[in-house]
């Protein structure tokens, strides 16, 4: 069934293709002689209309020489040493394009306008007729009646250390960009308006050189809290131009619901041959330490802990952490104070080598980078180094037939450690919950350290130490992606391009953690004492983008763009680990050298095949009226074949999504001349329907799972295949306008947005008799709406000093319209988190509290009870923390629970600003979140006071007598009455203000031939951060899910960090 589905893919849309090719070939022939006829008539009309101009820098009001002025397929001109020019239009309602080298280009309509005066900023300003790549090509942004930024990277020369996906924050309204952790190269998790999806992806898709970037990922890793990020592999200064679209395009089809971002790497700007060279260094600063008990403090709270565990006062002074007695043979062993923090952490530094060739002649042109990275981690022994390489060529193979070529290859290496929640393994939880009574060496009887690092503690804590030094978390990763595509130009209206495109992706992984100094685990059938693992994951994608584009103005009124082609996708993956336990002795690292009897194998496979027909429409009428119309239909291996109400074609299932955007450039009418300090003014609106096609390759089907039962090895049913499962579908709606001022000293853009879906992913929960815990099913759905402004101004403007600032805000609301059963509980790292119908999708779900009884007779005066384990009730008491009883039963249980919190902020934004001063220029960007809660999981076990884990300094005001008024609850081994569960005491205020990222540029005085030019960049990240939240850093993603947004599971933090490089130009 998946050859003969693969081969139809195939076969069906050259037929289309066929049809589309001979309809346009017949439209051609008839249209030709009487547009021709029509074009001529209207030069001949027009010959008398001249106009009379200057252009002047914006800056300085000096005139310009050498601009061009043109009117399309009509006349040009070029201004003369005075700036001014004469120029014949057909009309004065024509529209002038305006465009000089190392300025703006520009399109000025003239409104009846007989005489004008037009002002052109620098290159590198942010215009509003600034080029965005779309998918159909290079357009104007204020030619777009689609909601979309673009974002020119100037080289991103300036830019150290960051991923693409990390680079976005603050820099585009909508886009939510939450940076995972402090680790390099982990990047961030995007959220385009909100959410789209509760278990299918909310990535934007990522289209590179004009091939889909799959940053999916394909197993998870075996090092936990880490996750591969795709986007490490493209060397940011290889990237010349961001384009995020943000409304309802479907080219895409089921592959964009949640928008698309477009990426251009670098091209030869000029045929002359140029050559860029950059080195910098860096200066990583480790993270401020969290408040911990020291060991007078600790050895306090533990003698408070233990007096409720059982043990007599003699018992307690016996212990060798409570004997003061140095002649006690495990005196010196428990008589420290360790910090472990200090341990754990270091200051680090990081280098960067960047080497770009450009050139080119009449036939070729092309690019080619190299480069090398090296950041070590804040965490000691942590790293990652990066090779990378890149060939871009433009090749002109006849005057008809040219070629485009983009090709790269890059290699990581990562040297990690374990994050998340595992005290056992994580080297920075186990650093905070270690003992600071402990040594960090082994001690003899008299104090005497030796070179052997201390074994597990008496309090069962692994030594932070030990996973540093000895533990081995690798991960090496490979990525090549090319693409090539042949463009043959028929006449000046119609080409045909093919494009064809490679990705092939390897990630290997080995772990090793030590028996000596780390806690054993519990396997099913055997104690883990050192673990051993490997893993390799395999991507391979054959990308095929076909497709006629023909592009004609009629009466120099009428401009029409369109393409119809198909696009296809060939993907496969595998996922191969293998885990060892107990190899003999901690030399021995590989998992064949572990136990056989524990040895597990395992491995996922998977093949999907993707086929998108899609026809767009772009039309232009009198520059002013727009109006674009695209439409897909997908098909998919991962569809089902019993689809009612679809598209069905040989017994295959097709999603047909059309979309619309309108949009009119008010400021372009005659009327508008009497406002001339309104530049633009564009009123734009969408419709359309994309879908989400992440629903699993074989959830459709039905298949079996390998079982083992009694060392037999056989195979289970592993789901209930649903033959009616479908993508999600999304009805995106936008409204908005885009506005330039004075001379466009002010721009402003502005947006409503609407998201809906329907046919969401659920799992629907199933009787026990079925054998099977849930079923798949579109039974969902979602809604999410919002709104986005952005401005960007120069406030100063003269030939010495130029400030330019910025700012964007947006804000989403999301809600759930309709699930099966209502709501959903998903429990995360001791998290609870609500899905319900009619409220967001991801709320803490949990007990609220009111303090901490002062007194037993206040707490019997409410006669509260906790139910054990056992059954029986136990009644609160003095020091017991007062949670509300919800359902007035007077015992606290999960039906007292309740929203207690909601991760998703009221708001986020971005300033950003720049101030040049002849040749020195800084750039700033400060980023914020506001109203966003986080779910505290360190916090929760670091003042839990229950056990022997450290604890933070908050504790030093836990209850401890009759009639103490405080917050913080006694210390109680064991916590029986559950004073620590998930409540709003572990709730904290997310909100954050942050310098994210600073940037000095100089441009050194050349004097010498040799040089072209020479740059300094001094650049600062996170620099400083305003917020109230007690953790590390209020910034982290535990996963993709936007189920766990907002939970903190002890990644490493962000940290500050700062660079210095120079660029040098041949």
């Amino acid at each position: 069934m998946q050859i003969s589905t693969t081969k139809f893919l195939l076969k069906k849309p050259v037929l289309l293709l066929l049809l589309l090719l001979a309809t346009h070939t017949v439209f051609s022939q008839q249209k030709t002689d009487s547009t021709q006829t029509a074009t001529t008539s209207a030069n001949n009309q027009n010959k008398g209309l001249t106009i009379t101009g200057f252009v002047l820098d914006a800056a300085s009001k000096k005139p310009l020489a050498g601009i061009n002025i043109s009117v399309f397929e009509f006349s040009a001109a070029i201004t003369d040493d005075k700036g001014a020019y004469t120029i014949k239009v057909p009309d004065y309602n024509a529209v002038l394009n305006i465009s000089g080298p190392g300025l703006q280009a520009k399109d000025v309509p003239l409104k009846g306008r007989k005489s004008i005066t037009t002002l052109l900023f620098e290159e590198t300003y942010n215009s509003v007729y600034d080029l965005a790549q779309t998918p159909a090509g290079q357009l104007p942004q204020n030619q777009s009646a689609s909601s979309l930024t673009s974002i020119n990277t100037q080289g991103g020369w300036n830019t150290q250390n960051e991923t693409a996906d990390s680079y976005l924050q603050g820099r585009v309204a909508g886009l939510d960009a939450v940076r995972r952790s402090g680790t390099p190269g982990m990047g961030a998790n995007l959220f385009m308006r909100g959410y789209s999806s509760l278990y299918s992806t909310n990535k934007p898709l990522i289209v590179v050189d004009g091939m889909i970037y799959d940053n999916r990922q394909y197993g998870n890793s075996l090092i936990g809290g880490h996750v591969y990020n795709p986007l490490q592999q493209i060397d940011f200064k290889d990237i010349d131009n961001i384009t995020v679209i943000k409304d309802g395009s479907s080219v895409y089809g089921t592959r964009a619901a949640n928008g698309l971002i477009l990426i251009t790497t670098g091209q030869s700007p000029e045929l002359a041959t140029r050559i860029d060279f950059g080195v910098y260094g860096g200066f990583n600063q480790k993270p401020a330490q969290l408040p911990l008990l020291g060991a007078a403090d600790y050895r306090t709270y533990l003698s408070d802990v233990l007096k409720t565990s059982g043990l007599t006062s003699t018992q307690i002074a016996a212990q060798p952490y409570m004997n003061d007695n140095q002649s006690n043979a495990d005196y010196f062993r428990y008589h420290n104070n360790t910090d472990w923090q200090k341990e754990v952490f270091k200051n680090s530094y990081s280098n960067n080598y960047y080497l770009k060739v450009t050139g080119g002649d009449a036939i070729a042109r092309y690019a080619l980078s190299l480069g090398y990275l090296g950041n070590d981690g804040i965490t000691k022994n942590t790293d990652l180094t990066r090779y990378n390489t890149r060939f871009n060529a433009t090749l002109n193979l006849t005057k008809k037939f040219t070629a485009d070529a983009s090709l790269s290859f890059a290699y990581s290496q990562q040297n990690l450690q374990e994050q998340g929640v595992n005290a056992k393994v994580n080297p920075i939880f186990a650093s905070q919950i270690k003992s600071p009574l402990t040594a960090i060496r082994a001690l003899d009887d008299l104090g005497v350290p030796s070179p052997n690092l201390s074994d597990v503690d008496v309090f069962n804590v692994s030594n932070p130490v030990s996973l540093i030094e000895k533990a081995i978390e690798t991960n090496k990763s490979y990525r090549f992606a090319g693409i090539i595509n042949f463009k043959y130009q028929f006449n000046k209206y119609l080409n045909l391009q093919a494009a064809i495109g490679i990705t092939s992706d390897k990630v290997r992984e080995n772990t090793f953690i030590p028996r000596y100094g780390v806690v054993n685990d519990t396997l099913a059938n055997a104690i883990a004492e050192s673990r051993l693992g490997s893993q390799v994951q395999r991507l391979y994608n054959i990308y095929n983008d076909t497709h006629i584009a023909y592009e004609r103005t009629f009466n120099r009124i009428h401009h029409l763009t369109a393409n119809a082609g198909f696009r296809y996708n060939s993907s496969s993956s595998q996922n191969n680990f293998s885990l060892g336990y107990n190899s003999a002795t901690d030399q021995l690292i590989t998992v064949g050298t572990g136990a056989n009897a524990l040895r597990v194998t395992g491995g996922d496979a998977g093949e999907w095949n993707w086929l998108n027909t899609f026809f767009s429409a772009d039309y232009q009428l009198s520059g002013k009226y727009l109006l674009s119309y695209n439409m897909s239909v997908d098909g998919s291996s991962r569809f089902g074949k019993q689809i009612p109400n679809t598209l069905s074609v040989s017994g295959n299932k097709y999603a047909v999504l059309p979309s619309v955007a309108a949009g009119w450039i008010i400021s372009s009418e005659k009327f508008m001349s009497a406002l001339p300090w309104v530049e633009l003014l564009k009123l734009r609106g969408s419709y359309g329907l994309t879908g989400n096609d992440d629903i699993g390759n074989y959830t459709a089907r039905q298949y079996y799972v390998s079982q083992n039962l009694l060392g037999t090895q056989g195979l289970v049913r592993g789901n209930i295949g649903n033959q009616q499962l479908q993508w999600e579908i999304n009805k995106k709606a936008d409204l908005g306008f885009d506005a330039a001022f004075f001379r466009e000293r002010l721009s402003v853009s502005f947006d409503v947005f609407q998201n809906t879906t329907d046919k969401m992913v659920v799992y629907e929960p199933l009787a026990t008799e079925a054998g099977l815990n849930y079923l798949i099913t579109n039974n969902g759905g979602m809604r999410t709406k919002g709104i986005e402004l952005a401005a960007n101004g120069r406030v100063i403007n003269n030939t010495n000093v130029k400030w330019d600032l910025g700012f964007n805000i947006s804000a989403y609301r999301n809600s759930i319209t309709k699930l099966p059963g209502q709501q959903i509980l998903t429990p995360y790292n001791g998290a609870t988190v609500l899905t319900a119908v009619g409220q967001p999708a991801n709320l803490f779900y949990g007990f609220k509290t009111a303090g901490v009884y002062a007194t037993d007779a206040a707490a019997a005066a409410d006669g509260f009870q906790q139910r054990q384990a056992n059954g029986t009730l136990l009644p609160f008491k003095g020091g017991d923390v007062i949670f509300k009883d919800l359902n007035g039963d007077k015992v606290i249980d999960n039906s007292d629970r309740q929203i207690i919190g909601n991760p998703n902020p009221d708001f986020t934004g971005a300033f950003t600003t720049r101030i040049a001063y002849k040749r020195i220029a800084l750039d700033a960007l400060f980023t914020f979140s506001k109203g966003n809660q986080l779910y505290n999981m360190p916090r929760n076990v670091l003042e839990s006071m229950q056990g022997y884990q450290n604890q933070t300094v908050a504790v030093n005001n836990r209850w401890r007598g009759e009639g103490q008024i405080t917050n913080t609850p006694k210390a109680t081994y064991g916590d029986p009455m559950g004073n620590a569960r998930f409540s709003d005491r572990w709730i904290e205020d997310g909100s954050y203000f942050r310098l994210r990222t600073v940037s000095v540029t100089y441009d050194v005085p050349v004097k010498t031939k040799l040089l072209r030019s020479v740059r300094v960049y001094l650049t600062g990240n996170n620099l400083f951060t305003l917020t109230k939240y007690l953790g590390y850093d209020p910034e982290f993603s535990a996963t993709e899910n936007l189920l766990t947004r907002g939970i903190d599971i002890g990644l490493e933090p962000i940290y500050r960090s700062a660079q210095l490089g120079v660029r040098i130009g041949l």
